[in-house]
């Protein structure tokens, strides 16, 4: 039974040593609120990374294998897919805290549009 409890705790101890770190950071996070033609409540949320810059190699002097792993596995925002859905899905949980902190759309929303731009995710919707 010790065994047991031992082989888990070391297991979640590297578990948690082997999570990486978020692979970007929110620069800024913007609500905007109004009202259409038909006095329904809508909502435009955009959140904004910080830049980050390209990785490059040395081109004076032979690349190391360490660099050359570190420079494939280098992602930015701007060129990863799962970047981009990460900081969507960031985005979304965001929007509902800044919903809540707002009382804005307590009864409930629909996202309804998601545009990119380079460094930013912009989420369209409507309060229910």
């Amino acid at each position: 039974m010790k065994r047991l409890l031992i082989l888990l705790l070391s297991s979640f101890i590297v578990a948690c040593t082997t999570v990486p770190e978020e692979a970007f950071e929110v620069e800024k996070q913007t609500l905007h609120k109004r009202t259409n033609d038909k006095g329904e409540a809508e909502f435009a949320f955009i959140v904004t990374v910080k830049a980050t810059p390209r990785m490059e190699l040395a081109k004076n002097k032979p690349v190391s294998k360490k660099e050359l792993k570190e420079f494939a596995e280098f992602k930015r925002v701007e060129e990863s897919p799962e970047l981009k859905l990460a900081l969507e899905e960031s985005a979304v949980e965001l929007l509902k805290q800044t919903l809540k902190e707002e009382s804005y759309c307590q009864a409930g929303y629909n996202i309804d549009n998601v545009y990119w731009r380079q460094r930013s995710v912009q989420l369209r919707g409507h309060c229910l």
